[in-house]
């Protein structure tokens, strides 16, 4: 559940920026503390939490400014989340929320989580409502609804589908004009196996203007996945003397829009070659 990768969460960046002790740090994370993170993130967001712990472990003294510190300690705690190990989670989440004079969004919902596995739901209600004050008080309307969209992108990773439905909604009704709100209700359509409200939802995002190559990555991606879904099978030959005239079409049609703005993924180059050429 924790290796799904979200494409569009906001950054610790910007959520922290978004939070009130940010006004008092003098100092941000250097660049080379900001790679190191970045690469350990990614760890996460893969799958490879003990690489991630690892990682993090290795960066404790490199990132020595807040919101260096912050973002290391949220980063061992979604990694140590992800092993199970939900005792030493808490324990890193709070080391972030003393950092941040408790103030670390993160922080509170890595704690929350730990608080659910470990059976403790009062703290984990506690954590989960202090997320939400932290939220209101913030007076940037579209700071405020981007974190009520990672709210909402971290509460479907864990299977709290209508909170995360009802804190999208508020995203979307806040700044209506994002479109990432619009390719995370895709992301949530192509999970539950619904490529209809998943591509009327990207539609969507690609009217509002987002039409990069990720955009089209993110939909190709989507529209293999579908035809993988009705055949059975994920081998791109096979798929090619199953799929109809129809399908090759339109899943070609995002490949290769994809690979015409400049994307590098060999997946999508290796599909192209075997099944649009």
């Amino acid at each position: 559940m924790w290796a799904r990768m979200s494409r569009c969460a906001a950054t610790l960046v910007m959520v922290m920026a978004a939070a009130p002790v940010a006004q008092a740090q003098l100092r941000t994370m250097g660049k080379e503390c900001r790679a190191s993170v970045d690469a350990a993130d990614q760890m996460n967001d893969e799958g490879d939490f003990a690489g991630a712990l690892a990682a993090f472990d290795a960066i404790v003294k490199k990132c020595d400014t807040k919101d260096g510190e912050e973002a290391v300690q949220v980063g061992r705690a979604h990694a140590l989340n992800g092993l199970g190990r939900h005792t030493e989670a808490i324990e890193a989440a709070n080391a972030a929320l003393e950092v941040t004079k408790d103030s670390s969004l993160f922080a509170y919902f890595e704690r929350a989580y730990a608080e659910e596995q470990l059976g403790d739901m009062a703290a984990a209600t506690a954590d989960y409502d202090r997320i939400i004050e932290l939220t209101e008080m913030n007076q940037n309307v579209e700071e405020r609804a981007t974190i009520y969209f990672k709210v909402a992108d971290l509460n479907s990773k864990v299977g709290k589908t209508a909170e995360a439905e009802s804190y999208l909604a508020k995203a979307k009704e806040l700044d209506p004009a994002n479109p990432e709100f619009y390719v995370l209700e895709g992301d949530w359509a192509v999970d539950a196996g619904d490529y209809g409200a998943a591509f009327a939802a990207y539609d969507q995002a690609v009217a509002m203007g987002l039409t990069g190559a990720g955009m089209y990555e993110i939909r190709a991606e989507a529209r293999i996945k579908q035809v993988e879904d009705k055949y059975g099978t994920t081998k791109a030959q096979e798929l090619r003397s199953q799929m109809t005239a129809e399908e090759t079409a339109m899943v070609c049609a995002e490949v290769t829009r994809a690979i015409e703005l400049g994307l590098m993924n060999p997946k999508l180059d290796m599909f192209s070659a075997l099944v649009c050429n």
